[in-house]
Parts: structure tokens; sequence; C-alpha cells
């Protein structure tokens, strides 16, 4: 059975909106902080080979020798794609595997749904 894949493409200016309000709502800056630039890159991660997303958020900063900055791994990130998109009313399957990739200046979260999942989303 063909394996349903779905992707989401968050522009540099949603993803800008979208980790402010995460990292304010995670108290990770101060709230008086504007988010003011994102810096994507892909790091090894701890417990693979694998390299995984990370992204350094930096916020506007009253003394510019020492910027404020929050970092984020992919599962923060994820988390705060979805939960942009369920402010935004933009419907997300519960089910499937959901990452995130760089695309061009922006990042695309993938949702997919295999046959299991499918099957097990289904009323009984």
């Amino acid at each position: 059975m063909p394996v349903d894949v779905r992707k989401l493409i968050f522009s540099e200016e949603e993803l800008l909106a979208s980790f402010q309000d995460y990292t304010h709502d995670k108290k990770m800056v101060n709230a008086q902080s504007a988010a003011e630039s994102i810096t994507l890159s892909m790091v090894k991660s701890d417990r693979s080979d694998q390299d995984v997303l990370q992204i350094v958020v930096t916020f506007v900063s009253p003394n510019p020798k020492k910027p404020i900055q929050a970092e984020l791994d992919e599962h923060q990130v994820i988390e705060a794609l979805i939960t942009t998109c369920k402010k935004q009313a933009i419907p997300l399957p519960k089910k499937g595997h959901k990452f995130v990739k760089q695309h061009k200046s922006g990042i695309a979260m993938c949702m997919g749904l295999s046959e299991a999942d499918i099957c097990s989303a289904q009323p009984v």
C-alpha cells in the first residue's frame, strides 16, 4: 500500500513568528524581546550518527555585544510548528511520523502515514 506523505513549507518570516511565540511561551527568553533572525544548521545527534537540524534564534538585545539567543533542537522545532498550525487551524494528522528538513531559507515539516498508522486511526 502506498505511504501518504505531506509537506508544509514555512518561510523565514513564519519561522521567526513561530519560534518567537514558542520561546516566549516556554520562558526561554525575556517576553519583551523580539526575534530578529534565525540560523539553521545541521549537527551530529548525541544518540546516533545522523545529522539533525538545530535552530538558533537571535533576539533584539539592548547590548549588541551580548546577543540574546535561544537554541531549539529538532523536537522543539516540531513542537513550535505544530503549535503554529493549531493556532492557524491547519489540520495535521495525530498519528504518523513528523520530521523537519531545511528547505531553501525555510523549513519543511514532513508528515508520513504508514499503513499501520492509517489502520490504527480508523474506528473499530
